[in-house]
């Protein structure tokens, strides 16, 4: 026992046992009968002290996130119940008894302390019920020197009801069963620590008394303050507040609005269909500030972005200053806003300050208030206060209060240029900026439209002039540049959606409103809200009497909303293209639009695909349009499959049909019958789509006869149907008889590979093909000779498609040979062909003005050329051709002689811009040759050697002579220089224009990565790297990946097919970690990372400034989702993730599909593949199909 307690037991007398356990029985009841009386009511509005509502009737679970330090990493462990923070326990199997529960201002904190002590009051949660009192304290009503005792009766207890002594003597005893709840450290006000006027609640938390005693307590960042050696030391617990999931924002709305379902149900709602009021909904006060918004005599949230910030930001600092005025705020926030827009216009876009960027008395208030939080933060050496803002929008709105008060300055317009020239490349990047400052200020967005709009951002220009309400229309220039020809609204939210027919409203408000919308003849707009925008869209395209195309893919469209939007079109109509793609809700209704698709009678193209048609729907389309519709998209309509016969015939009826895609529609073998005898007939019929379904494969020699009926078709589409061997023949068997036949697709039968022994042969009966595809189809380098073979007796055939047939790499040595065989006929001019061009070219340069014609040209390709005949022809056409920009001579034998030959040629100056030589190996080695020539194409910027057989020695001459002009390189497939970049990779920091540089298979070891990395560090314009398809580099990620992050101007860096494993993605992502500017990371075709993403998935979110991430075809299981979602929910910047062509994730969605929901916390695109009816029902109960990133690969 301290010397400070015995001299308090002294001066107040030792209780007896039985004294002791009446005080705490006494105290326990007590401290309930507090917690489920006054302190069970929270007050909701700061401003106004009797607003206060009982706890139960409005708290709502938040998400919290234990925090674990493991050697400078900081790991995050989810939270399901807040009961278990009370079992942390240390390496050794001690309880944690000091708790750190953080979160930024607003985010529940406090609530969550008083959810605690009420649980424990009523006796609601097991794990509490171990603690006999439970003392809560709000910290800005203690001092340094409070003592336990005199503060639980000054706070919580009537003194002169209890013996004080006897409490001590029970908490001393019995600290095991004691919880200390200390709410608000950050307010907690004391300077420079000095222990020795502790009193016994900081004695308790630093434990020098009470060790055995519970402690929770809570604090707004920075807690350096708190964790020291003089407060809290390890062991501790530190958990996270993260405020709200999606659910908990419903559950805490329709608790606020308990007896206004209609109004808590619009809330939602209109949180829902707006991606950043579902981000700040996950804060408690702006979900309490849009509820109070909500319950004002306006009912509703501000029209705009603008007005809702503003009355946040409001809030937030009269929640703890409330004598503040409006006009204080505003000159904090223009201070504030001042720093912020520097970062924001600074190249590297830190959103990390330092106290000494901001006036002392500025920072202190915006701190107080909580639009801005501090952290401690240990550099190696130095340890300094880092600050940040509570919200990336709330840091635009700041920085636009700050810029807005510049207008009709040159500063102003400064500021704009700087945005303008930078959003060249990345609009998205200024979006919030530039509406903020268009926000309620019709000068700022005269200014900002003027501008914007050149750059045909059709979304950002309707947004800018929403934001502003202005009463007044934009200048007519800018008007006509949105409203053209064409208006596409791909995936747009629903903020934007309703700024557009806002912006269309407007326009046709005023007389010539029509003429602008006369205009449109296409208009597209995906994942409508036909409830809320329906009314909109009708009456839009009412004013468009000129319209051709009509696109609605992904809007939910029922058969009465899909009539009301036909009837609102032009009479007669111009309409020629209708797509309702995925409106599943027109299945099994077709027949009630008949009447309206009967109207449209220069209707050509049909679009159903995906809208779960069934067999009743075919017939009331034929019948409506069979004399009109020229092609039909009914594919991925499953319910079509095994019941051809019942409506197949009445396609038979449409005479004018070219082209029908039946793709993914389940069809079985015998539905091939009656298909083939119904479109035998229809003689316009030249292109068939059966691809993607499964079920045909296999069991050709059953329907494939049934083709040759059809003698018109040109094309057919088979991919992707699971055809084995033996279905080649038959189906070659039947298009032998098909002579118009000219296009056969078998991409995706991966069945065919490592057999075509077995089947090539039967190709060459199609002697009239002219393309032919099978890509990714599995090949082996043991099919190419029984392919090249028949393919040689195929005179007709000019293009054969092998790509993407991964077994093919690194056995060219074997198969390569037969590929004399096979290009007999491939894309080449035969001799007789090119000397008849040649001719035409001299015939015209002969007569008077010949060379007029020539000067028009600006490419000329001429690939696979022979030289030895044709060079001087060529080189003399060439000559006259002095305009010209583009000149490839790709696989054409050329030596440096040759080459030079024809660079020669070109005009003096040249007016060159890309040169491509790929597959011309003669000028490996003797590229020095080309210097001379090369030096002379002043406009050069692209030059593409690919597969050219080039050596070390052939870097550093294509460096010194254009060095100052190259903008992109491609050495790709030029093995040998793997290796050696310790000799050539010097030479490429030479480039000093150089943006990418390509450098895919060319065998590069780990060693070599380093002196490129040197070298390209100092290129300050590159922002592409392609290391591809090196699998040299992968394992060893370790020895090479660090060199990386010296090359701090990249945008994109590809990793494909690199055989990269689990180990190889911490280096990657902790060296990209530091180049700010990478917005795009490949990662395609790395098949180890599949299976055992919860090793490496937590390092992506190293690479929090990433925007895209494409994790295609790496084989990801369905236990590899998990992982990969909680890393991408903590990149806030990223926008796309591409997930496609991860074929072990079919048929087990019911695993991995709820993960989703976490995975698109920022995400405006994700990429998926193609799954099963099944698995899209899992996806639709977690994040919809319907939902607006969601996008089939």
């Amino acid at each position: 026992m301290t010397e400070t307690m015995s001299r308090l037991l002294d001066m107040l007398g030792t209780p007896e046992p039985d004294q002791v356990q009446a005080v705490e029985q006494k105290a326990n009841e007590a401290l309930k009968k507090k917690y489920t009386s006054t302190g069970s009511y929270i007050q909701m509005f700061p401003l106004v002290d009797d607003d206060k509502i009982h706890i139960m009737d409005i708290y709502t679970k938040l998400c919290l996130d234990e925090l674990v330090d493991t050697r400078g990493k900081i790991q995050h462990n989810k939270i399901n119940l807040y009961e278990e923070i009370f079992f942390f326990k240390t390496r050794e199997g001690y309880p944690i008894k000091r708790i750190i529960v953080s979160g930024s201002a607003g985010i529940g904190k406090t609530t969550l302390i008083d959810k605690i002590a009420y649980d424990w009051a009523i006796g609601n949660s097991e794990t509490l019920n171990k603690f006999k009192l439970v003392f809560a304290f709000k910290m800005h009503s203690l001092k340094k020197s409070s003592n336990l005792t005199e503060a639980i009766f000054k706070m919580l207890l009537d003194k002169d009801t209890l013996d004080q002594s006897a409490l001590k003597e029970f908490v001393d005893k019995n600290q095991d069963k004691v919880l200390i709840l200390l709410d608000g450290f950050d307010e907690f006000k004391f300077y420079p620590l000095d222990t020795s006027s502790f009193g016994s609640i900081l004695n308790i938390l630093n434990r020098k008394l009470g060790t055995e005693c519970w402690v929770v307590i809570t604090s707004r960042p920075p807690l350096d303050k708190l964790v020291n050696s003089s407060l809290v030391e390890k062991p501790y617990a530190h958990v996270r507040v993260e405020g709200f999931s999606d659910t908990d924002k419903e559950e805490y709305v329709n608790k606020f609005f308990p007896d206004a379902h209609v109004k808590a149900s619009k809330l939602t709602e209109q949180i829902k269909q707006s991606d950043t009021l579902s981000d700040l909904a996950k804060s408690p006060m702006l979900l309490l500030l849009m509820c109070l918004l909500m319950g004002s005599t306006k009912n509703t949230l501000p029209d705009t972005m603008t007005r809702l910030y503003n009355k946040a930001l409001n809030y937030i600092f009269k929640r703890k200053t409330r004598d503040i005025k409006d006009a204080a705020i505003s000159k904090i926030l223009i201070s504030i806003g001042k720093v912020a827009l520097g970062s924001l216009l600074s190249k590297d876009q830190s959103f990390a300050f330092r106290e000494g960027d901001f006036e002392k008395s500025v920072l202190d208030k915006a701190l107080n208030a909580g639009v801005l939080t501090g952290e401690r933060v240990i550099d190696g050496v130095e340890t300094y206060q880092r600050v940040t803002f509570i919200h990336h929008t709330f840091l635009e709105y700041c920085a636009v209060m700050y810029w807005q008060s510049l207008i009709n300055t040159e500063e102003f317009d400064r500021i704009l240029d700087q945005i303008e020239l930078t959003a060249s490349s990345s609009v998205s990047r200024y979006d919030y900026l530039l509406r903020f400052c268009c926000g309620d200020n019709v000068a700022c967005t005269n200014h900002i439209l003027q501008r914007v709009h050149q750059g045909r951002n059709l979304e950002l220009v309707v947004i800018c002039y929403f934001e502003s309400q202005s009463q007044e229309l934009p200048p007519a220039n800018v008007i006509s540049s949105i409203l053209t020809d064409r208006l596409i609204l791909h995936s747009w939210n629903n903020d934007s959606t309703n700024a557009f027919f806002h912006f269309l409203n407007q326009v046709a408000a005023i007389s010539r409103g029509n003429d602008y919308l006369t205009k449109a003849k296409c208009l597209v707009v995906s994942y409508l809200n036909f409830p809320r925008f329906g009314e909109d869209l009708v009456k839009s395209i009412k004013l468009m009497t000129n319209l051709q195309t009509l696109s609605l893919p992904s809007s939910s469209l029922t058969a009465d909303n899909t009539n009301q939007i036909l009837s609102s079109l032009a009479s007669p109509s111009t309409l020629t293209e209708l797509k309702l793609s995925d409106s599943i809700a027109l299945g099994g209704s077709v027949s009630l639009l008949a009447p309206q698709l009967m109207k449209l009678t220069r209707l050509k193209y049909l679009c159903l695909d995906g809208c779960s048609l069934k067999a009743q729907d075919v017939s009331p389309i034929a019948k409506s349009m069979g004399d009109t519709l020229v092609n039909l998209d009914v594919s991925w309509n499953r319910a079509l499959g095994g019941c051809a016969s019942i409506w197949v015939p009445e396609l038979g009826k449409m005479e004018c049909l070219q082209d029908i895609d039946l793709q993914g529609c389940s069809v079985q073998g015998t539905d091939i019958e009656p298909i083939a005898v119904a479109l035998s007939g229809v003689s316009t019929l030249v292109e068939l789509d059966l691809s993607w379904n499964q079920d045909l494969g296999g069991c050709a020699k059953m329907w494939a006869q049934h083709l040759k009926g059809m003698r018109h078709l040109e094309e057919v589409k088979l991919r992707g149907c699971k055809l084995i061997n033996k279905d080649v023949e038959p189906i070659a068997v039947a298009l032998s008889g098909v002579s118009t036949l000219a296009h056969l697709n078998l991409r995706g039968n991966n069945a065919l590979g490592g057999c075509a022994s077995l089947w090539a042969q039967h190709l060459k009966k199609m002697n009239h093909l002219k393309r032919l595809t099978l890509m990714n189809c599995n090949l082996t380098g043991g099919d190419m000779e029984p392919i090249a073979e028949s393919v040689s007796d195929m005179p007709n055939l000019n293009h054969l498609d092998l790509s993407r047939n991964d077994p093919l790499i690194g056995c060219a040595s074997f198969w390569a040979p037969h590929l004399k065989l096979m290009t007999k006929h491939l894309k080449r001019w035969n001799n007789d062909s090119t000397n008849a061009f040649f001719h035409f070219l001299n015939q015209v340069a002969a007569i008077s003005g010949g060379n007029d014609y020539f000067t028009k040209a600006n490419s000329l390709d001429v690939s696979c050329f022979n030289f030895q005949r044709f060079g001087e022809d060529l080189a003399k056409s060439i000559k006259l051709m002095t305009n010209l920009q583009s000149l490839s001579l790709k696989d054409s034998s050329l030596t440096a002689a040759t080459t030079n030959q024809i660079l020669s040629s070109l005009a003096s100056p040249s007016t060159l811009t890309k040169l491509h030589l790929s597959s011309n190996k003669a000028l490996g080695g003797s590229v020095s040759s080309l210097v001379s020539q090369l030096m002379k194409l002043k406009c050069l910027k692209k030059l593409h050697l690919p597969d050219c057989s080039l050596e070390a020695q052939d870097v550093s001459p294509i460096a010194e002579s254009m060095g100052d002009t190259l903008v992109h390189l491609s050495i790709l497939l030029n093995r040998a220089l793997g290796g050696y970049a310790s000799i050539w990779g010097p030479e490429l920091g030479k480039m000093e224009c150089l943006q990418g540089i390509y450098l895919g298979y060319c065998s590069l070891q780990g060693t070599d990565i380093e002196p490129i990395a040197v070298a390209l560090s100092g290129v300050s314009t590159l922002v592409k790297l392609d290391l591809s398809w090196n699998p040299g580099l992968g394992g060893c990620a370790k020895m090479w990946a660090q060199h990386l992050k010296g090359m701090r101007h990249l945008e994109e860096v590809k990793l494909c097919r690199c055989k990269l494993g689990d180990k190889d993605i911490e280096p990657i992502a902790v060296a990209l970690s530091g180049v700010q500017t990478l917005a795009h990371l490949i990662l395609m075709d790395n098949d180890a990372l599949g299976g055992c993403a919860s090793l490496w998935a937590q390092h992506l979110k190293k690479m929090n400034h990433l925007k895209r991430l494409r994790l295609i075809d790496c084989n990801l299981t369905g236990g590899d989702i998990e992982p990969i979602a909680e890393s991408v929910s903590d990149m806030p910047n990223l926008i796309y993730l591409d997930l496609s062509d991860n074929d072990q994730l079919d048929g087990c969605a019911s695993f991995w599909a709820p993960h989703l929901k976490l995975m698109i916390r920022h995400l405006t695109s994700l990429m998926m593949g193609y799954f099963t009816d099944e698995d899209k029902q899992h996806i639709n109960a977690s994040i919809g199909l319907n939902s607006p990133i969601l996008t089939w690969g």
